[in-house]
């Protein structure tokens, strides 16, 4: 029995809508993959991010203890070293010998407690002025603490945004290509002349859901 060329045509063109819906669902499904794959980078970077906020926190804190705690033998041992000078002055003017003799204790004293503080603090942050250099100590110690672990989160903030950006212009993609697949679908089951109204404007939203998908590829690949 031949059918007719209006039922072989119509035949055709819902062959065609099937092809087309099962294209563009297809594509849909990618991208959608692909924004899951990109949205878990995102939380990745966040985590990397936290992670280095706390090591920064951490470090900062720990350094900051640390160079209290030398700086506090520093003034220790500049105290000392002004006693034995101020000691030693008085010393070099007394006649009496009993006190010169308890002086020249004291002013010993003094500087052997100095030279015994002297090893709890670097030398090496002093100034040539004899200040100690705090600052310099914070700077060396963040700069060594950097190199063994991450301390800057901004760069992991920074590329889950861009990851985030790029998740939300994937699924405007897949918004365009799920209307294509609704337009493809209404074409489908219907029998008069709107269909290719319908098919038509289904295809102009998958060409425009591929283009800005090679798009996003193209311009956007630091993104993921």
């Amino acid at each position: 029995m031949s059918t007719s060329p209006e039922t072989e045509q119509s035949s055709r063109f819902q062959t065609m809508m099937a092809i087309l819906i099962a294209l563009v669902t297809l594509l849909g499904a990618a991208l959608g993959t692909r924004a899951a794959l990109i949205s878990t980078a995102a939380g990745d970077e966040d985590f990397y991010g936290l992670a280095a906020s706390l090591s920064a926190e951490e470090t900062e804190a720990l350094n900051t203890l640390t160079m209290y705690r030398n700086y506090r033998a520093y003034a220790a041992y500049t105290r000392y070293n002004v006693l034995g000078d101020l000691v030693a002055k008085d010393w070099e003017q007394t006649s009496d010998e009993t006190q010169s003799e308890a002086l020249g204790q004291a002013m010993q004293t003094a500087w052997a407690m100095a030279v015994a503080v002297n090893r709890f603090f670097p030398a090496r942050y002093l100034n040539r002025d004899g200040r100690y250099d705090p600052e310099r100590e914070l700077g060396e110690a963040w700069a060594e603490a950097a190199m063994k672990k991450d301390l800057d989160p901004q760069p992991h903030f920074a590329a889950a945004n861009l990851l985030r950006s790029k998740v939300s212009r994937l699924l405007i993609i897949i918004i365009l290509l799920t209307a294509a697949v609704w337009f493809f679908t209404l074409a489908q089951g219907l029998r008069h002349a709107l269909r290719y109204v319908l098919a038509v404007g289904g295809g102009g939203l998958m060409l425009v859901g591929i283009a800005a998908a090679v798009l996003e590829e193209l311009v956007h690949r630091g993104g993921g």
